[in-house]
């Protein structure tokens, strides 16, 4: 026992009354763990790669470092976090009648102790000025991304009452009984306080001490059932998060015969998937980020989730606090678990309308933004799955586009054969991989040219093909195609949630590219939604190959000095900026490649507001590219006019499907094709290519 416990009257009392709280905490966490024992089972593959799993702990949860995208928020975050942490000691101190003192005090003669109580006195300083900035931007600055709700305030307020009951006992006991070793604050402010009464000071510090206690005790009993519930959570969910390309979906057992094809229900989610509910935080990143959102539409990753929660929450409120004994007994700690019919409520149409899952571009900026790491496009994909396989129920546009690529393996549902008309125009049409192994010299081919359905039917794609060709003969590369035994990779059909269809198509295309041994070749393609499907959806269908994006083969190429024309130091004329295709940069991280080809070209690089990682979607994402803007305004016209106002003369992409949205973004705004204002739009391979026939070459990168 120390000598501030020994001055408290009563303080024994703090210590059932704490545990107590405890105890209710406990139950409360256990509801919680019965609704998750009672959903389907996370992938087994969340338990793999522990060293990367920790760092991400440690990053995500301990540093935050994605917190700092909004540095404001960051640092106040970091203040609350950090103190509340080092609070926790003196809130642990008096609760084990001093024992935490007691065995910290023991080395270097207190020291220690006094040093953690400065340390605590620091925090507990920060954590009011943070509380005050929190306050702040909910009340007055108001954020768009923000929830204002009474919970977000009540949390606020409440943390700043803990913290200025624990400051207040400090001051109050250095007034009467001299300041603690190492208690800033009441060695500060305690003197000016000293010439009160005697059993003035003596009540405040015991009411100052109680009203700590009591409120870290219901804050407790609180928690649980709060948005600040993450504060549990978090570490956990950043551990479990998916470590694979998160451009990667997961692929359905279209054998099984049991449970539902995708999501419709709270049951049919995974424990992981209601976590995600449970750490979500309310800081709106992942709606600030959403192009569907920003123009208009219903979609908010962010009420998504909340509304998960919102569920859990009402099946979890059909379950009493403390389970009856022999149904513990029964299922050995887990029981009154919530049946079949509690969980049977459907998802779509109580946390997310129908309108809203098919705005979703899958884009990906929502889970790039999520400083906790949730998973919002899964979900909302889990959602189409099961609309579009189990209930037939999807925009009508579509029934032509999953005819068309169950048909004639495009969503425009063109000939097949058609498939190779690009080559019409080439000197030399490529030779496909049948004809090569026809002749005998398909040992020959080293680089696999993807076309994809772009490329191959749309006139101005076309040419973005004959281009890659271009670079990669200029290069010195065998090259071959598979022609009319190329099949769409299926990605507008698994993005729309046909996965019965994708993996039909990815089937077909396995088979074809290993009957030409593409395993021991490289496969390049300049469509990100090909690459991404090829390189990390392929590989659960037995699909496992060496692909790239053309634009970090020709980056490669050109700093190899495989690329022949010389350098005769021309620039290329104006100022080119650069638009991040969602599949290469944040869901692939290929941000520098295509940047790299930009100043080999001498391209004078103007950043758009949101590049990289940060990017901004075309519009054309989650099979959207088929499917008519009904709502808000066009997401491409939002992207055309940051083009616009970067100032750009020429726009590049990477991506055919950007290519065909910003060129007719900017045709609406009135600097297309024939306009005296015209922005061009052109791809990567264009830019190399009409370099290459120029012969003016390439700076040094």
């Amino acid at each position: 026992m120390t000598e501030t416990l020994v001055r408290v009257p009563g303080w024994p009392l703090a210590v059932p009354l704490f545990w107590g709280a405890a105890v209710v905490f406990g139950l409360l966490v256990a509801r919680h763990l019965r609704v998750l024992a009672a959903v389907a089972p996370a992938p087994p593959v969340r338990a793999r790669e522990i060293p990367r799993r920790l760092w991400s702990v440690v990053d995500d949860a301990l540093l935050q470092r994605r917190m700092y995208r909004d540095r404001t928020a960051a640092l106040m975050h970091h203040a609350i976090f950090w103190g509340f942490v080092l609070l926790t000691v003196g809130s642990a101190n008096a609760v084990t009648a001093g024992l935490v003192e007691l065995v910290l005090a023991w080395p270097l003669d207190g020291l220690l102790w006094a040093v953690l109580t400065a340390l605590a006195n620091a925090a507990a300083l920060g954590v009011l000025v943070a509380v005050a900035v929190g306050l702040w931007r909910r009340l007055v600055s108001r954020p768009k991304r923000l929830t204002l709700s009474r919970s977000g305030l009540l949390i606020l307020v409440w943390i700043g009452a803990i913290v200025t009951a624990e400051l207040a006992t400090q001051v109050f006991e250095a007034a009467r009984f001299g300041p603690r070793p190492g208690g800033l604050v009441g060695a500060l402010v305690g003197p000016s306080l000293a010439g009160l009464p005697l059993g003035l000071l003596e009540a405040g510090f015991g009411l100052a001490w109680w009203a700590h206690v009591g409120l870290v005790s219901g804050f407790l009993v609180y928690l649980p059932g709060s948005k600040h519930f993450h504060i549990v959570t978090a570490a956990l969910n950043v551990f479990l998060r998916k470590l694979e390309p998160p451009g990667r979906l997961p692929t359905l057992d279209l054998e099984r015969t049991e449970g539902s094809f995708g999501l419709r229900t709270l049951g049919d989610l995974s424990w992981k998937d209601l976590l995600d509910g449970l750490t979500c935080t309310e800081c709106g990143r992942c709606q600030a980020v959403c192009p569907a959102n920003a123009t208009g539409k219903p979609l908010d990753p962010k009420g998504l989730v909340m509304g998960l929660r919102d569920l859990l929450d009402e099946v979890e409120g059909r379950l009493p606090l403390v389970p009856d004994g022999a149904e513990v007994r029964e299922r050995f700690g887990v029981r009154d678990a919530p049946t079949a019919a509690d969980l049977a409520r459907p998802i779509v149409g109580a946390a997310i309308s129908e309108e809203a899952v098919w705005d979703c571009l899958t884009c990906g900026a929502c889970v790039e933004a999520c400083p906790v790491r949730i998973e919002h496009v899964d979900k909302i994909v889990g959602l189409r799955r099961n609309l579009v396989l189990e209930e037939s129920r999807f925009p009508s546009e579509l029934a032509g586009v999953f005819r068309g690529l169950e048909g004639q393996a495009n969503p425009w549902g063109l000939p097949r054969s058609e498939r190779i008309a690009w080559m019409r125009d080439l000197a030399v049409p490529v030779r496909t991989l049948a004809e090569r192994a026809a002749a005998g010299d398909l040992d020959r081919v080293e680089v696999i040219y993807w076309v994809g359905c772009a490329a191959a039917y749309d006139p101005r794609a076309a040419r973005v093909a004959r281009a890659v060709v271009t670079c990669l003969r200029a290069a010195g590369l065998d090259v071959a195609v598979l022609g009319t035994e190329e099949s769409c990779t299926g990605d507008p059909a698994r993005r729309l949630g046909n996965e019965y269809v994708f993996q039909l198509l990815a089937a077909a295309n396995v088979a074809a590219l290993d009957r030409y041994g593409a395993a021991e070749r490289t496969i390049v393609t300049a469509c990100p939604h090909c690459f991404n499907t090829l390189a990390n959806e392929y590989p659960d269908l037995g699909g496992r190959y060496r692909v790239e994006h053309h634009s970090v083969l020709i980056a490669r190429l050109i700093e190899e000095g495989r690329l022949p024309a010389p350098d005769d130091g021309a620039r290329l004329g104006g100022r080119v900026a650069f638009h991040d295709p969602c599949y290469l940069a944040r869901a692939n991280g290929i941000v520098e490649a295509p940047r790299r080809i930009l100043r080999a070209v001498g391209a004078d690089l103007a950043e758009l507001p949101r590049h990289g990682r940060g990017t901004f979607c075309c519009g054309a994402g989650g099979g959207r590219m088929w499917l008519e803007e009904q709502r808000g305004t066009r997401v491409n016209a939002e992207r055309t006019r940051e083009v616009v106002e970067a100032g750009a003369e020429t726009l590049a992409v990477g991506c055919p499907f950007c290519l065909t949205m910003l060129r007719d973004g900017l045709a609406d705004a009135g600097r297309g094709p024939g306009s005296e204002a015209e922005i061009p739009v052109v791809d990567l391979a264009e830019l190399v290519a009409a370099r290459l026939s120029s012969g003016a070459g390439f700076a040094s990168v």
